[in-house]
C-alpha cells in the first residue's frame, strides 16, 4: 500500500539520515585497527527488479566530462529532497521504491560525482591558489610586518590548514580534517577517471589531530560523550575515530594527472557553482547540538564550509583573471564593465607548474576558443544567481549563520560582501546574453565570436538551458529590478518562440531554428527534455498557461513516440535503434519528468518515472561504481547489492573507477 510522504525540511534531514545512514564500520569491526575489514554499514539495497526488463548497453566512453556530468548531478540533486518535499507537499502518492530513488540514489549519485571532482580526483586548480587564501596570506603578513622581516608574509598553504580550515572545523564541529583533500578552485573539462593505485581499504585510520581533539568533543559532547552524532545509533565519535581507510584519506582516490585536460571550459565551471551552491543549502539546511554549530551534521557542516570557500574563490578567480574583451584575458569589476564588452569565452587553458609539496599552481591563463556559447552563459547564471540565494540575507534561513559583517568574530564563516561578487558577475552575464546572442527578433542564439559576431543558429537545448536560468534569475535576484524586468521578459521572449516557433503540432520540438525555419533532423531526448523544462519554469515565473500547455503537449511526444516499452526506456532521438545516451539528455530527461510529474500529479507518469530510473541509471552503466551509500556494503565482493553497479575498485580498470558518470553509453532500442 503506497503511503503520503509529508515531509517537511527537517524531517527530511532526519530521512536521509535514516535512509543513507552514516557511513561507519559494523558493530564487530570497529576499532580493530589493524584488521582487513569485511563489511562496512551502509544502506540495503531496495530490491528493484520488478522495473528491469533485459537490455543491450555498452559503456563507450569513459571519461568524466565535466560539464555534463555536472549538469546531471544537478538535476538528480534537484529529483532528490527538494522533489520529494515539495512532491509531499503536493499531495502526490509515492511509494518506498520512488523514496529510495530519490532520498538515497539520486542523492548519493550526485553526491558522488560532487565530491569525487572536487575533493578527491585533483582534476583542476586547487583553491590553495586561489584570490581568497591569498588575500588573508597577504592580510595576515601585513598584520605581522616588522623591522627584521619587512618582505613577511603567511604562505596560502599555512593560511589555508591552520586558520580557515580551523575556523571551519571548530564552527561545524567536526574533529579533524579528511586527509589528502584537493578541494577545486576550477576544474578541468575533462579527466580520466580511473583510480591510479590499489583502493585503501583497511581501518588503521586514527589521526593525530582526532586525538588532540578529544578535549574539545568532550566540550562539545559535555557529558554525554561519546554522544550519537546524528540519528546512527551509535556510540558517538567511534565512527569518526575507526573508519575504512579511503572514506578518510583520500590518496588511494586520486586520478591521472597526465591524462587530463588542462583546460577550463566555462559552462562546466557554471553548472558546477550551481552544484556546489545547491549542496550548501542542504548542508546549511539546519544547525547541530541545540543550534550551536553550523551544518546539519558536524561532518555535513564542514564538507558545506569548504564547498563554499570553493565557489568563493571560483568567483573572485573569474572576476580577476577570466574576462576577455576579444583581446587581452584579464580581469576587472563586473559592476563597472561596460555591458558587452567583457564576457567570459568558452575555453581557457590553464598552464600548470609543480610548486614543491603544493598541487600544482597555474601559471597562465589563456583563451583556447574565445566564442561565447549560449550554454555556458545560461550555465553561469544559473549558478551565479543560485549562490546570490545562498548568500542573500533577506532570505530568512539558516544559511544566513553561514556569513557575516564581522567574519569570523561575529560566528560567521565568509564574509558577506561576496553577495555583491555574485550579483556583479550574474548581471555581467545577463549583459553578454543580451548583446551578444540576442538577435533582432529578441530570440538568443546559440554562438557568438569575436571574428564572426552573432550566428544565426539557435539550438533547442540551448534555448531551454537559458531559460532555467532567466527563471532563476527573476525568482532569486531583486537587487535591481530594472535588470529583474529586462530577464523576465527575455524570458518570456524565448517562451514564446520556442511555443511557436520551434514547436510541432504533434508536440515535437525541433533541434535547432536558423534563417527563419526549423533545421531539419529527428526530434530527440536532450531537446525534449531540456524544452519542457524551459516552458514548464516559463509557466511557473509569467504564469502563462500556453506555456504549460506546451510543455504538456511534448511530453505527450516523448511518451507515445520515444518511449520503447520492450527496455523501459526513452529513445535518444525518433526512430533510434541505438540510443546513446549521456549525462546531458538523461539529465534533460530526468529534470522534465520531475517537473511534469509535479504539474500533473500523475501515478501513471510516476511509475513511468521509476522504470526509467531503474534502466537509464541503474542499469545503463553510466553510473560507472559506487560506495556503501548506495548498497555496496560488503568490501570484498564486486557487486554486493546485485544491482548491476559495482564497487569502486571492482569497477573497469586495473584499480577500479571513481564512482562518477560515463560520457556516453549505447543501449539498443531496437
Amino acid at each position: 500500500m503506497k503511503k503520503l510522504l509529508k515531509l517537511n525540511l527537517i524531517a527530511t534531514n532526519l530521512a536521509l539520515l535514516a535512509l543513507s545512514g552514516c557511513v561507519q564500520l559494523s558493530s564487530q569491526d570497529r576499532g580493530q585497527t589493524g584488521e582487513k575489514l569485511e563489511k562496512a554499514a551502509g544502506t540495503e539495497q531496495v530490491n528493484l527488479d520488478k522495473y528491469r526488463s533485459p537490455i543491450k548497453t555498452t559503456v563507450t566512453d569513459r571519461r568524466f566530462t565535466t560539464k555534463e556530468a555536472m549538469y546531471l548531478a544537478n538535476e538528480m540533486e534537484r529529483s532528490g529532497f527538494p522533489f520529494l518535499s515539495e512532491a509531499a507537499n503536493k499531495g502526490i502518492p509515492m511509494d518506498g521504491d520512488l523514496g529510495f530513488m530519490s532520498a538515497v540514489e539520486s542523492y548519493w549519485y550526485s553526491r558522488y560525482n560532487m565530491e569525487a571532482l572536487n575533493t578527491e580526483s585533483r582534476c583542476g586548480v586547487h583553491l590553495v591558489h586561489g584570490p581568497y587564501v591569498t588575500e588573508k596570506a597577504l592580510q595576515q603578513g601585513r598584520a605581522n610586518d616588522n623591522r627584521d622581516r619587512g618582505e613577511y608574509a603567511r604562505s596560502n598553504k599555512g593560511v589555508l590548514l591552520q586558520d580557515i580550515s580551523s575556523l571551519y572545523l571548530s564552527r561545524t564541529g567536526f574533529p579533524r580534517r579528511f586527509e589528502d583533500a584537493s578541494p577545486l578552485m576550477l576544474a578541468f573539462e575533462s579527466c580520466d577517471p580511473h583510480l591510479t593505485r590499489p583502493l585503501d581499504k583497511g581501518s588503521k585510520f586514527q589521526s593525530t589531530e582526532n586525538l588532540l581533539r578529544d578535549n574539545d568533543l568532550k566540550k562539545i559532547y559535555g557529558p554525554n560523550f561519546p554522544a550519537t552524532p546524528y540519528g546512527a545509533g551509535t556510540k558517538g565519535n567511534e565512527d569518526w575515530a575507526y573508519r575504512v581507510n579511503y572514506r578518510e584519506n583520500f590518496l588511494s582516490l586520486r586520478w591521472d594527472h597526465g591524462r587530463m585536460s588542462h583546460v577550463v571550459d566555462m559552462g562546466a565551471e557554471g553548472q558546477l557553482l550551481m552544484k556546489l551552491a545547491l549542496w550548501e543549502e542542504f548542508f546549511f539546511s539546519g544547525n547541530h547540538h541545540d543550534d550551536k554549530y553550523l551544518g546539519i551534521t558536524p561532518e555535513d557542516g564542514y564538507r558545506g564550509a569548504m564547498l563554499n570557500l570553493s565557489a568563493v574563490s571560483k568567483m573572485l578567480i573569474m572576476k580577476s583573471a577570466m574576462l576577455y574583451d576579444g583581446k587581452v584575458l584579464g580581469g576587472g569589476d563586473p559592476r563597472t564593465a561596460k555591458a558587452g564588452i567583457y564576457y567570459f569565452p568558452h575555453r581557457i587553458g590553464v598552464r600548470m607548474r609543480m610548486a614543491g609539496d603544493l598541487p600544482p599552481r597555474p601559471e597562465e591563463f589563456s583563451v583556447v576558443d574565445s566564442s561565447s556559447q549560449l550554454f555556458d552563459q545560461a550555465s553561469l547564471l544559473w549558478g551565479l544567481s543560485e549562490f546570490y540565494h545562498f548568500a542573500d540575507p533577506s532570505v530568512k534561513s539558516n544559511w544566513n549563520k553561514v556569513f557575516g559583517n564581522n567574519t569570523p568574530h561575529d560566528g560567521s564563516i565568509m564574509e558577506q560582501k561576496y553577495i555583491v561578487l555574485a550579483e556583479g558577475l550574474s548581471n555581467l552575464v545577463l549583459s553578454t546574453m543580451e548583446a551578444k546572442h540576442q538577435a533582432g527578433n529578441g530570440v538568443l542564439v546559440s554562438e557568438w565570436t569575436p571574428e564572426q559576431g552573432r550566428g544565426a543558429l539557435t539550438k533547442t537545448a540551448d534555448l531551454g538551458m537559458a531559460m532555467v536560468a532567466l527563471a532563476n534569475y527573476v525568482e532569486k535576484m531583486h537587487t535591481d529590478t530594472a535588470l529583474v524586468e529586462r530577464a523576465r521578459q527575455l524570458l518570456l521572449t524565448q517562451a514564446d518562440f520556442l511555443s511557436n516557433s520551434l514547436q510541432a503540432g504533434d508536440g515535437s520540438v525541433g533541434s535547432a531554428y536558423s534563417a527563419g525555419k526549423r533545421v531539419a533532423g529527428a526530434p530527440t531526448l536532450l531537446d525534449q527534455g531540456l524544452a519542457i523544462q524551459g516552458l514548464m519554469v516559463a509557466y511557473r515565473v509569467l504564469g502563462d498557461e500556453r506555456f504549460k500547455s506546451a510543455a504538456k503537449n511534448a511530453l505527450d511526444f516523448m511518451n507515445t513516440k520515444l518511449w520503447d516499452e520492450k527496455t523501459g526506456l526513452y529513445r535518444s532521438e525518433l526512430g533510434a535503434a541505438t540510443s546513446v545516451y549521456t549525462p546531458l539528455n538523461l539529465g534533460a530527461a530526468i529534470g522534465a519528468l520531475r517537473e511534469m510529474m509535479l504539474e500533473t500529479k500523475s501515478p501513471q507518469l510516476v511509475e513511468r518515472y521509476k522504470r526509467f530510473w531503474v534502466q537509464a541509471i541503474d542499469a545503463s552503466g553510466i553510473q560507472q561504481s559506487e560506495f556503501e551509500e548506495t548498497g555496496e556494503t560488503a568490501l570484498y565482493q564486486k557487486d554486493g547489492d546485485k544491482d548491476g553497479i559495482p564497487r569502486i575498485e571492482y569497477g573497469d580498470g586495473k584499480y577500479g573507477i571513481a564512482p562518477v558518470f560515463a560520457s556516453r553509453v549505447e543501449i539498443q532500442t531496437p
